[in-house]
């Protein structure tokens, strides 16, 4: 539906976050350019793991994953013709996103307020771990490390009785990403009424903070803190149990407040209304014999099967697919969720949609992620009118 057709992005970035944050603009049609260093490119383009096992900068997953739907570039920026050529291209530009750390902007004569003279509507994000100023502004980081200065790990994921377990990759860089998307739509709707553009000053660290887990709101409004384990023991609401072919998760919910004579019906385990399993705190003390009774139904029945029936009346239970299961889903397929895209070198892959439909329509496009460099000339000469010479000499130096 290309609804963000009429905004430019510049994406300098090094990070995940910036890459994801330029990626859901661009998903939803920014004109995004991804700017990248000559040669090597985006550390992405290194990670594992790659199609088919083999290291490929065209065939990292990870670069595939969050750069679609962009168009590529390489520029050396430590040349003042590369810092001149993205002068050239920031000047009809809506939004930049960086992710350098403090200071190298100003380094490269970049900063907010020469930014400002250039465009005086352009809206900066800076995409860091702890943020532009404060005593750990200038700290290496890393999605695990900012879960766990963050305070994520102290309670949210893991056990009570063994050391702190980091929530899946990337998932902090992922959230600040997110807020980054939410601060550049508050911008571009300040701009309408200012004509200015904003300074953005994104942090992993704070992205792991502001998500409400159970652990930093509790803290603030009663001044308890949270431990980890917060699971453990519990039978009907975050236990996972097995079932013939996987596992599920039970829960409490829409039983109207008869949890247990919901579930013993269900199940057809009248044991399960015992005063023993009354209550949250009896279920948790009890919670062995809770276990016992449970577990042995569940296991004779399938996920599908027992989901649908189980949601059919009225409970909820979380079934636990795996990828495949995901992927090969037949809700998902019905409502068109999964989007294929043809890259030239990884083949047809699918990917996840917006997570949202608009108009009943999937908004993601179709854009495979760039090849390193692959629309320099496009850029570069076809939009800002350099020859075909020129172009020959900036890559004879190393400027693209």
């Amino acid at each position: 539906m290309d609804i963000l057709s009429d905004i430019k992005v510049v994406e300098l970035a090094h990070s995940l976050s910036g890459a994801f944050c330029a990626k859901l603009l661009a998903d939803q049609g920014a004109s995004t350019i991804k700017v990248e260093p000559p040669a090597w490119g985006d550390p992405a383009r290194r990670e594992p793991p790659f199609i088919e096992g083999v290291p490929d900068p065209e065939g990292s997953t990870l670069f595939l994953a969050f750069n679609t739907n962009k168009r590529g570039v390489t520029l050396d920026l430590d040349q003042a013709t590369g810092v001149d050529l993205l002068l050239r291209l920031l000047v009809d530009t809506d939004v930049l996103i960086e992710s350098y750390p403090p200071g190298h902007m100003e380094n490269l004569g970049l900063g907010i307020p020469f930014l400002n003279q250039t465009n005086p509507g352009l809206i900066v994000v800076s995409s860091t771990y702890f943020g532009q100023t404060g005593p750990y502004s200038n700290y290496q980081g890393g999605d695990l490390v900012a879960q766990a200065v963050g305070g994520f790990l102290h309670a949210v994921t893991g056990s009570a009785d063994q050391p702190p377990m980091g929530t899946a990759p990337e998932q902090m860089e992922i959230t600040a990403a997110r807020n980054g998307v939410i601060a550049i739509m508050a911008a571009l709707f300040q701009r309408q009424t200012s004509g200015k553009g904003s300074h953005i000053d994104l942090s992993t660290m704070e992205a792991a903070i502001s998500t409400p887990s159970g652990l930093i709101h509790p803290f603030t409004f009663t001044g308890r803190s949270p431990i980890r384990g917060g699971s453990d023991g519990n039978v009907m609401d975050g236990m996972h149990l097995p079932t013939a072919d996987g596992e599920v998760t039970l829960t409490t919910a829409g039983t109207g407040g008869r949890a247990m004579e919901a579930w013993a019906e269900f199940l057809e385990e009248p044991k399960l209304t015992d005063a023993r399993f009354a209550t949250l705190q009896s279920r948790m003390d009890n919670w062995e014999e809770l276990h016992s009774l449970v577990a042995t139904p569940l296991s004779k029945r399938n996920n599908l099967d027992l989901m649908r029936d189980a949601m059919a009346k009225g409970l909820v239970i979380g079934l636990v697919q795996s990828p495949q299961q995901v992927v090969d889903s037949p809700h998902l397929a019905e409502r068109g969720y999964f989007v294929e895209i043809d890259h030239p070198d990884a083949g047809s892959m699918k990917y996840p949609g917006p997570g949202f439909f608009l108009d009943g329509e999937n908004t993601m496009g179709s854009r495979p992620a760039p090849s390193l460099g692959q629309h320099n000339f496009e850029i570069f000469g076809e939009e800002l009118g350099l020859t075909n010479e020129e172009l020959g000499l900036l890559r004879a130096a190393r400027v693209i």
